[in-house]
């Protein structure tokens, strides 16, 4: 039997982590076992499908190199497939047209539960005579659940699970509006691509004991199913599509590597003996569905911080480069080809946890600073400051060969000519090119800006100070 694993999302709002953690598990799941994986968009509800949600998904998957096989399906394109069985199963009498009212559906319910009941279909529509035709009122068409026997079928994570079947009313599988319900879509769906695996979440377990009648009722092969443990926010709420702090794009836009958040999600509920690290290609080794926890997983994002740091440090080189190229054209953000961008990720980025992290302490490499913003910029503003950074323009203006050795060569001249400490050269600098007292090593943050921009920034300063002095 050929694997074949699939995630199916309902576009309903952002891809939040327990959503990438079931497509995770899918599609490793598959890919170890040489299978297949699809990505099946659920969309058939059509008042709450939301276009973005159906954008972020692809691009999460697509970014996060969880490539699916074939295209994408879209549920919303195979309702002539849904509505001609739902017809066969009228016509089969397996299925049957309920003409009750909401009203009545709602005084129903409120009995059942004032009787200490559970709340379910009473089945009157089922054995009223179907030939009888109503013609102008409005129904919904429902499967006729067995209403005695069990449901049994083993969990790959948690064992037997037993339901009676007297527990359960008959589902309501095409809607007044005429569109399949998302029950019985999934089932025909299932049926149809051959799914030999279901990986879902816990929230799940109610709806398998009527889809597994529903295929039974089909005559279609029961898939194998694997519910995972839920995952809780810090608080110990359940992850909400709407929480876009939690959503997956969230995380990408915070400069968080694919591998970082791939072995983050992994071993939320799965283990392999006391591991922390995995590469993509261990990932796809030794995952396995025995080792899922029933247990709930809760995020982390120290846990996540501390991955996504080591992955940084640890990756080759030019993937992580790639990685920062990726991340700047997400935030648009706009590189000055003559700045040595390779050379100051290799120094610095192991100093910070997150692309954004790193991208916001060297903003003045890629933004123009705003001289006047600077906090006691007047400070600055004398004219022995100004003659400092003309002697600085000047010698680094003839400057030919843009090293470290030249550079440091020229702070120790301007040092030996203006009597004064390297702190005081240094700070001037950097406030001049950085916009800021602090940075790293200065002769590597101007080695790494480049010759051009720093003479530029230099003069900017001179221009502002000699403004300032007239003024006065």
């Amino acid at each position: 039997m050929k694997i074949k694993t699939r995630f199916s999302p309902s576009p309903t709002g952002l891809l939040h982590i327990g959503g990438l953690r079931t497509a995770l598990y899918s599609w490793l799941f598959a890919r170890k076992n040489n299978g297949t994986f699809i990505l099946r968009i659920e969309d058939t509800d059509i008042k709450r499908v939301n276009d973005n949600s159906i954008k972020d998904i692809l691009y999460v998957l697509n970014y996060l190199g969880l490539f699916w096989d074939k295209e994408p399906f879209y549920q919303s394109n195979r309702l002539k497939i849904y509505k001609d069985i739902i017809s066969s199963m009228l016509k089969n009498n397996i299925a049957y047209k309920c003409y009750c009212s909401q009203d009545r559906l709602n005084k129903l319910r409120k009995n059942q539960i004032l009787n200490k009941q559970k709340p379910k279909y009473d089945r009157k529509c089922r054995y009223k005579n179907s030939c009888i035709k109503k013609f102008n009122i409005p129904y919904v068409v429902r499967f006729k659940n067995p209403t005695s026997g069990l449901v049994k079928f083993t969990d790959m994570i948690r064992g037997e699970i037993c339901i009676s079947n007297k527990e359960l009313d008959d589902l309501i599988i095409q809607r007044s509006n005429g569109m399949p319900t998302y029950n019985f879509c999934v089932v025909v769906d299932d049926w149809k691509m051959n799914i030999t695996h279901i990986i879902r979440g816990e929230d799940h377990i109610n709806n398998t004991p009527r889809q597994i009648n529903l295929l039974n009722a089909l005559n279609a092969r029961i898939p194998v199913y694997a519910h995972v443990s839920m995952i809780l926010d810090s608080e110990g709420k359940k992850l909400s599509k709407r929480n876009h702090v939690m959503s997956v794009s969230n995380y990408i836009h915070k400069g968080f590597i694919p591998e970082a958040i791939l072995n983050y999600v992994l071993r939320l509920g799965w283990s392999y003996k006391d591991k922390e690290i995995f590469t993509i290609n261990e990932m796809k080794n030794l995952f396995n569905l025995q080792s899922l926890s029933k247990s709930p997983s809760i995020v982390n994002d120290k846990k996540l911080l501390w991955l996504n740091h080591y992955h940084l440090n640890n990756l080759p080189f030019e993937k992580v480069y790639q990685y920062f190229i990726m991340y700047t054209q997400i935030k648009k953000i706009f590189l000055d080809k003559n700045i040595d961008m390779k050379g100051l990720i290799k120094d610095f980025l192991c100093h910070h946890k997150t692309l954004h992290e790193f991208a916001l302490s060297y903003r003045y490499f890629y933004k123009d600073i705003n001289l006047s913003k600077i906090l006691d910029i007047h400070v600055y503003c004398s004219i022995f400051n100004l003659k400092i950074l003309k002697f600085l323009y000047k010698k680094f203006f003839l400057l030919t060969q843009w090293s470290i050795s030249n550079i440091l060569l020229l702070i120790n001249k301007s040092i030996l000519k203006f009597k004064v400490c390297f702190k005081d050269i240094a700070v001037l600098i950097r406030i001049s090119i950085a916009g800021k007292k602090d940075t790293p090593n200065i002769s590597s943050i101007i080695l790494y800006i480049g010759k051009n921009k720093f003479l530029s920034r230099i003069k900017n300063l001179i221009k502002y100070i000699e403004l300032k002095i007239l003024e006065k």
